[in-house]
C-alpha cells in the first residue's frame, strides 16, 4: 500500500460509475495546513493531520458544522497538555489522567487504502502502551461517513482497555438517548440510568422518559462556580463547575442522535454493541456530557485485552440529516419523528 503524508495533495477520486464522487483534497483549516476535507455532494468531512487524529468537523455541503471547535485551541498545535478542540476525538477507558488524557497535539500520518479508506495513524503513547488508528470512509451518495476507531497494543504487556468515541456537539440542541424496555413481567431484567457524581436528576436540562432520555443544551445554566476539585494527577487538579453534568444508559440499540434547532440539522452515531460485553462506568454504551459551552454524545465498546502487537476495531457511522423539522416535545413525537431517519440509516457489526 502506497503511505501519504500530510505534505501530500490527494486528487479527486472516482468512487464507481453511476455513484456521486468521493473527492478527497488538503485544505487549510482555520492554520491548520495540512487538512485532509473529504467531500461526496451531500456532506463534508474534515480530519486534521497537524494534530490527531480528530475528525474536527463534519457538514452538510453548505451548511454549518455540527461539531463545536474552541476558536482558540483551533489551528495551533504542540503543546504539552492535552487541549479539548473540540470535533470527535477517540479516547480509551476506563478515564484516567495518564493514559486517557494522552496529548494528541502533533503531526501524524495516513494512507490510502484500496477501497478508499483513508487510515490515519496517531502517535504510539507510552504510558497506555497503545497506539489510536482511524479509518475514515464516506459513503457515496448517502451523508453518512464509516468511522473505525482502532487501538493497538504497541507495548511488551497485555492492556486492558475499552473504546471510546467522544463527539463534541456544538450548543443549543438536544442529545436523545434509547432507554430499553426488557420484560417487564421477570424477576431480574433491569436497565441501567447512571448518573455520574456531578449530575442532579432533577436539573431541567434533563426529560427522562420511559424509551428516551433527552439531554436540552439550551437548558444548561450559566456557569457561575466551582462545585468540587480533585486532584487527578501530582501537579493537576480537576474543578468541577455547577454547569457540567453527565449521566449514562446501558442501551443495547447501537444509536445516540443530535438535533439542533437553528441548523435543523440531525446527527446519528450507529455503533456496534456486544449485548454480551463488559462495559465500562456501570455498563454504559451511551454516555451524556453537557456543560454551558458544548455537549458531547459519547459511545464506548466493552472492556478488551489485546496482547502485544494485536488491536481492536470499534466501528461506527455518523449521519447527518438536513432540513429536520422540530421533533416535538413528547415521547410520542419525538419517537415518531426519529424513528423515520433511524430507518435511514443500519446497524453497525
Amino acid at each position: 500500500m502506497r503511505w501519504v503524508t500530510a505534505t501530500v495533495v490527494l486528487l479527486a477520486a472516482l468512487v464507481g460509475v453511476g455513484v456521486a464522487q468521493v473527492k478527497v483534497e488538503k485544505v487549510n483549516y482555520h492554520g491548520w495546513k495540512n487538512t485532509v476535507k473529504i467531500s461526496n455532494g451531500l456532506i463534508e468531512v474534515y480530519v486534521t493531520t497537524d494534530v490527531g487524529p480528530r475528525i474536527i468537523d463534519i457538514r452538510p455541503v453548505g451548511g454549518n458544522n455540527i461539531f463545536y471547535v474552541r476558536k482558540d485551541e483551533v489551528g495551533k498545535s504542540g503543546e504539552k497538555e492535552f487541549k479539548l478542540r473540540g470535533g470527535w476525538r477517540p479516547w480509551i477507558a476506563p478515564e484516567r489522567y495518564d493514559t486517557t488524557w494522552f496529548p494528541d497535539n502533533v503531526p501524524i500520518t495516513y494512507q490510502r487504502l484500496k477501497d478508499g479508506t483513508l487510515r490515519f495513524y496517531g502517535p504510539k503513547e507510552p504510558v497506555s502502551g497503545i497506539q489510536k488508528i482511524v479509518d475514515v470512509k464516506l459513503m457515496p451518495n448517502e451523508p453518512c461517513v464509516r468511522v473505525t476507531m482502532r487501538i493497538r497494543n504497541v507495548s511488551r504487556r497485555p492492556v486492558t482497555y475499552a473504546a471510546w468515541s467522544l463527539p463534541v456537539m456544538k450548543g443549543g440542541g438536544k442529545a436523545i438517548a434509547p432507554l430499553d424496555v426488557g420484560n417487564v413481567a421477570a424477576f431480574a431484567e433491569v436497565r441501567r440510568l447512571i448518573l455520574w457524581s456531578y449530575a442532579n436528576p432533577t436539573d431541567p436540562r434533563f426529560t427522562f422518559f420511559n424509551k428516551l432520555v433527552i439531554v436540552d443544551h439550551a437548558k444548561v445554566p450559566a456557569r457561575e462556580k466551582v462545585i468540587g476539585t480533585a486532584k487527578v494527577a501530582p501537579t493537576v487538579i480537576n474543578r468541577r463547575h455547577n454547569d457540567e453534568a453527565k449521566i449514562g444508559v446501558d442501551s443495547k440499540q447501537g444509536w445516540v442522535a443530535y438535533y439542533h434547532p437553528i441548523d435543523r440539522t440531525l446527527f446519528v452515531k450507529r455503533f456496534f454493541v456486544d449485548p454480551k460485553g463488559n462495559y465500562p462506568d456501570g455498563g454504559c454504551t451511551i454516555e451524556i456530557y453537557s456543560c454551558q459551552e458544548f455537549i458531547e454524545v459519547e459511545c464506548l465498546s466493552p472492556f478488551f485485552t489485546l496482547k502485544p502487537g494485536n488491536e481492536y476495531a470499534f466501528p461506527m457511522e455518523f449521519w447527518v440529516f438536513t432540513d429536520v423539522p422540530d421533533l416535538g416535545t413528547t415521547e410520542h413525537e419525538i419517537a415518531t419523528n426519529l424513528r423515520q431517519y433511524l430507518n435511514k440509516t443500519r446497524a453497525v457489526k
